[in-house]
């Protein structure tokens, strides 16, 4: 009754007439009043009555200081929601059913990361069809919500409204308000933690114990073997968080106060690029992204900075701060950091130095025709950064030379590294399958890295990837094909590995995409943030490994 009201008064404004609104006020005022009834009674008549008033006496003080200072039956709403949920949520949990349905979940992990993507991206799409979320005050239609949610929790960028209005919006199309843009970075922020994560660092912060069921799954998510060490990588993961976003918008802000803008818009300017940088999502509070700041140096390396450790992963930078890592001083910090560090920082390198050079050598004379050489160099170092699964653009898409094309399509399919915000396949998965092919060119029987041994499962985990990633990027492509024939090739061929590495750069074809278009970009995302084989594994019959006592005769195959 509540969230009803909640969602008719204050979400779509569907009512205008007092006595309309006069019985919805009535009816969130009767789901009050019946909660605090049924509180009242179980009070009365259950065990332990101080233990039970002490925990409901503060939520109970606050529902009625809030009434008294705030008449907004809107926020009556949403207590009364918020109280009669947890009751529900405790009368759910104690059932039998309830127990038997997180067995289930706790041998699939996967598909509980799948389903926790699915109802956040829901959520998000519901309050982005509310009517104020957009300027013109109809909110977005179904589709467009659904789509610019996705886009936000899988950290990916694409749009298809305007996420701001200035001089290069699209009049065609509708526009964010400040309420659609704090929702859609708010999606990008939960996105980019994970569901999970941020659910176990805020029980783990508040001074909670983690249940065996999530400590299982974070164990598994996090690859932590411990309850102690798991608790010590969220807290690390939560406050390694929001200090690098906290710094990035402290160092942007400067810059975006410079232009004009008052104080409290260029705390939000810096903030919403500070979160969008780091968790690399690519949205950016200017119609052309960056392409207004091409020649600022400042602007450009303290987004490619955030894109970078956001790239790198928690496991990564928690390593190159850690202090074990610089005991020896700078003389043992390589041979102190672990092979999944060393080899993310190598792959990271070689990417961003290759992609510059190329993006340099390639577009000279189109999408950097006519700039200055120092502006043709920042833009090469930030788009080789941006094309690992950034998103932000300082120049047109659409003008990339064929060459290049091809070389950001692999930049976009590799992606950024394990345990980050990023997408793609990862370097490390490209790395394992190149030093494999090493090893068999060279005759050996097993795959060696750092003086490492990488285990066989290691291997086929990593061909399992990269085939089901180009599966599921072949079959979005013929989708794209098939229901979009007024699109070239190129262009969705771009869109396709922009979605699919959760990057959201566009050669400016976003917009034209057709409903059913726009789901199959839908599906690309949401499979590119969780991963094929995560994706596989949720919807698969058995949700980890199964274990066979036996081994069949060995048969011989020719391949090649």
């Amino acid at each position: 009754m509540a969230l009803v009201a909640l969602l008719v008064l204050e979400g779509w404004e569907l009512v205008h007439t007092p006595a309309l609104r006069l019985a919805l006020h009535s009816a969130v005022v009767l789901a009050i009043v019946l909660s605090t009834w049924q509180q009242a009674i179980r009070l009365r008549l259950g065990p332990r009555r101080l233990r039970y008033l002490a925990r409901i006496a503060p939520e109970t003080v606050l529902l009625v200081l809030l009434c008294l200072l705030y008449q907004r039956p809107a926020l009556w709403a949403f207590i009364a929601f918020v109280r009669q949920s947890s009751v529900v949520a405790r009368m759910a949990t104690s059932t039998e059913r309830y127990r038997r349905f997180m067995e289930s979940l706790q041998a699939r992990p996967a598909q509980m990361l799948a389903l926790s993507f699915m109802g956040i991206i829901l959520g998000g799409a519901l309050l982005l069809t509310f009517p104020r979320a957009t300027t013109d005050g109809l909110g977005a239609g179904w589709v467009d919500a659904l789509f610019t949610s996705t886009s936000a929790t899988c950290v990916t960028g694409l749009a298809t409204l305007n996420t701001v209005a200035d001089q290069f919006a699209d009049p065609s199309r509708q526009t964010f308000s400040e309420f659609g843009q704090a929702v859609i970075l708010l999606l990008i922020q939960v996105g980019a933690l994970g569901i999970m994560t941020l659910s176990a660092a805020t029980i783990i912060l508040v001074g909670r114990r983690l249940s065996l069921r999530s400590a299982s799954l974070m164990q598994e998510i996090l690859d932590e073997t411990s309850t102690s060490a798991l608790k010590s990588a969220i807290r690390s993961i939560f406050l390694m968080t929001f200090v690098i976003e906290a710094l990035g918008a402290a160092a942007l802000y400067p810059r975006f106060a410079d232009l004009g803008n008052s104080p409290v818009r260029a705390v939000w300017l810096s903030v919403f690029h500070a979160i969008s940088a780091f968790c690399n999502a690519g949205f950016s509070l200017y119609g052309d992204s960056l392409a207004s700041f091409r020649g600022d140096l400042w602007v450009n390396a303290v987004h490619a900075g955030l894109i970078i450790l956001g790239g790198l992963g928690f496991t990564v930078v928690g390593a190159l701060v850690a202090p074990r890592t610089w005991r020896h001083g700078s003389s043992g910090f390589w041979r102190s950091l672990p092979l999944q560090a060393r080899l993310a920082l190598v792959m990271t390198g070689i990417l961003l130095t290759g992609g510059t050079i190329l993006y340099y050598f390639f577009e000279f004379d189109h999408s950097l025709a006519g700039l200055p050489v120092r502006e043709k160099l920042i833009a090469s170092a930030f788009q080789s950064v941006s094309f690992r699964t950034a998103g932000f653009n300082t120049v047109d898409m659409a003008a990339l030379s064929r060459p290049m094309l091809l070389v950001s399509c692999l930049l976009m399919f590799i992606g950024a590294s394990p345990g980050s915000t990023a997408g793609g396949v990862k370097t490390t998965t490209v790395a394992v399958l190149v030093m494999s092919i090493r090893s068999s060119l060279m005759g050996h029987s097993h795959v060696e890295m750092g003086r490492r041994t990488i285990p066989s499962t290691v291997v086929t985990r990593s061909v399992s990837i990269v085939i089901m990633a180009g599966a599921v990027m072949s079959l979005g492509l013929v989708a794209l094909l098939m229901s979009q024939p007024h699109i070239s090739f190129d262009a969705l061929l771009f869109e396709t590995l922009s979605a699919l590495g959760t990057v959201g750069l566009s050669m400016g074809v976003t917009p034209q995409l057709t409903a059913v278009g726009k789901l199959v970009i839908i599906a690309l995302m949401f499979v590119g943030r969780l991963g094929p084989l995560t994706v596989a594994l949720a919807v698969g019959r058995t949700g980890g490994q199964s274990y066979r006592g036996y081994r069949y005769v060995e048969g011989k195959v020719i391949v090649g």
